[in-house]
């Protein structure tokens, strides 16, 4: 039988291979060569390529990738050529530009979508967290000023004159059904002055007649009153009405630690059931209202 050699590893080989059975390299006319042929002498010297080969999982032989069955022992050789480390053979081109175009085509869009969706339902969100929070805060400020606003009790104060020690200044500002009255002065120059413990906001006050019906007849009742406090720039005028069935408001708006009230003019007492009037000016309650 007629020998080769393999010119990419100078092995002699079997002449009817088509492939070297110990490197692979292809043995065509153009690549072997035959002991004493004149073709072969004749054949140009070329460079080969070499082609990847089959392991055998029996013996560990290098096959040519043309066979079937392992040279050396037989064994029937149908894995596929990664399979016995061999390197792989060449793959199709992919072709360029394929892979991107679909992406720029269809993925990112799907992705811009899905972003826009996302952040609107996010900026919905936000904005109804934002009016959640400025209706809460609105709330809790109208609340706060609300419950603010409440009574200011002086810390002291002092009268033109009393009547005597039942009917002091004190008795207007106690929450009690007790009055203050001046010493049967028919309110002529009558003053009541208020200091506080501090300087304080205060919105307004009550002013409340005597609730008895027969005393307020009786006794004298404040008129026109002037308010003022120790800001130089504040003052006050009210017309009082004659009666005692309600409470009568003054509004102030003034930052102070003293109100000052002056009695200028008095409705008169009068008699009632044969009984005379009373010569004392008389008061029941002054509230004051305000923000600490």
């Amino acid at each position: 039988m007629e020998k080769l050699v393999c010119k990419a590893c100078q092995a002699v080989v079997d002449s009817q291979l088509e492939f070297c059975s110990s490197c692979g390299e292809w043995l065509g006319l153009r690549l072997g060569e035959v002991s004493g042929s004149k073709a072969s002498q004749e054949q140009p010297k070329e460079k080969r390529t070499r082609i990847p080969q089959l392991k055998c999982s029996n013996c560990k032989a290098l096959n040519p990738p043309s066979v079937k069955y392992c040279n050396d022992c037989g064994q029937l050789l149908i894995k596929p050529l990664s399979s016995y480390g061999a390197t792989s053979l060449p793959t199709r081109k992919e072709v360029p530009g394929i892979r991107a175009v679909f992406f720029l085509a269809v993925v990112i869009p799907l992705i811009a979508a899905a972003s826009y969706y996302y952040n609107q339902n996010i900026a919905e969100e936000v904005i109804e967290e934002v009016q959640i929070v400025q209706q809460s805060t609105t709330t809790s400020t109208s609340t706060t000023v609300k419950s603010n606003l409440q009574i200011q009790f002086p810390f002291s104060c002092s009268s033109s004159s009393t009547y005597g020690e039942g009917w002091t200044c004190e008795s207007l500002y106690d929450r009690e059904p007790t009055s203050w009255q001046d010493k049967g002065l028919e309110c002529q120059d009558a003053t009541l002055e208020f200091v506080f413990a501090k300087e304080i906001y205060i919105e307004f006050l009550t002013f409340e007649n005597l609730d008895d019906t027969k005393s307020f007849t009786r006794n004298f009742k404040a008129r026109d009153i002037l308010i003022t406090s120790d800001e130089s720039e504040f003052s006050v005028e009210k017309e009082l009405e004659n009666q005692n069935s309600s409470t009568q408001w003054i509004d102030l708006n003034t930052t102070t630690s003293k109100i000052i009230i002056q009695i200028l003019s008095a409705y008169p007492g009068e008699e009632l059931n044969g009984a005379p009037a009373f010569t004392e000016c008389a008061i029941q309650e002054i509230t004051f209202y305000g923000r600490g």
